[in-house]
C-alpha cells in the first residue's frame, strides 16, 4: 500500500501542459533509474528511501500534464523533492487523503483551478516550504500506514495465529 500525492498543472480550469525542462532539472539532481515503458521513475535518496515517480510524457514527443508520488517511507529528501517538481512545474499538489485539501505552490495558482477543486472543504491551502507541505502530508500518511498496519495485523492474525482454544480451570 502507498500514500500518493498526485500534482496536475491547471489553467483556466482545465489540466495544462507542464514545461518540461524545469521539471526534468530537479529530476537531475537526484539518483533515479527510469524511466519504463510507462513513465515511471524509481527516485533514491541519500537516507535510503526510494519513491516510485509517475511522470508518462516528462520525456519524449507527448504530453506532460501531471505526475504522481507513491509513497512507501516519508523522509525530508523526498518531501523537498516533491515540493521542488511542484514548483518547477508550477503544479497543484493532490495528496490522496481522508481530509483531503488541494496544496498550491504558488498563490496564483487559485485562480486557475477546476470549480470543484476551488470550492474544496476545506479550501485550497498555499504552501511556501517544504517543511509546510511535510506538515501538511504528515497526516495523511500516517492515516495511510495506521489503515495499512491494521489490514495486515488482521490479515496476518485471521491467517497465521491460531484460533484462541478454551482451557479448563
Amino acid at each position: 500500500m502507498s500514500f500518493d500525492v498526485f500534482l496536475q498543472r491547471f489553467g483556466g480550469g482545465k489540466p495544462a501542459e507542464v514545461s518540461r525542462e524545469p521539471v526534468l532539472a530537479v529530476l537531475r539532481t537526484t539518483k533515479f533509474r527510469g524511466p519504463d515503458d510507462f513513465g515511471v521513475y524509481v527516485v533514491e535518496f541519500p537516507d535510503g528511501q526510494e519513491v516510485e515517480r509517475s511522470a508518462e510524457g516528462l520525456q519524449g514527443p507527448g504530453a506532460f500534464k501531471d505526475c504522481s508520488f507513491e509513497i512507501h517511507g516519508m523522509s525530508p529528501h523526498l518531501v523537498r523533492f516533491m515540493f521542488e517538481v511542484a514548483k518547477a512545474g508550477d503544479m497543484v499538489m493532490l495528496p490522496a487523503m481522508e481530509d483531503f485539501v488541494p496544496i498550491l505552490s504558488r498563490p496564483e495558482q487559485r485562480k486557475e483551478l477546476p470549480e470543484d477543486l476551488a470550492g474544496n472543504e476545506p479550501e485550497p491551502v498555499g504552501c511556501d516550504s517544504p517543511e509546510e507541505l511535510d506538515l501538511l502530508l504528515s497526516g495523511g500518511y500516517a492515516g495511510c500506514r495506521s489503515v495499512e498496519s491494521r489490514f495486515c495485523v488482521r490479515t496476518v492474525g485471521s491467517i497465521n495465529a491460531p484460533e484462541p482454544t478454551a482451557t479448563a480451570p
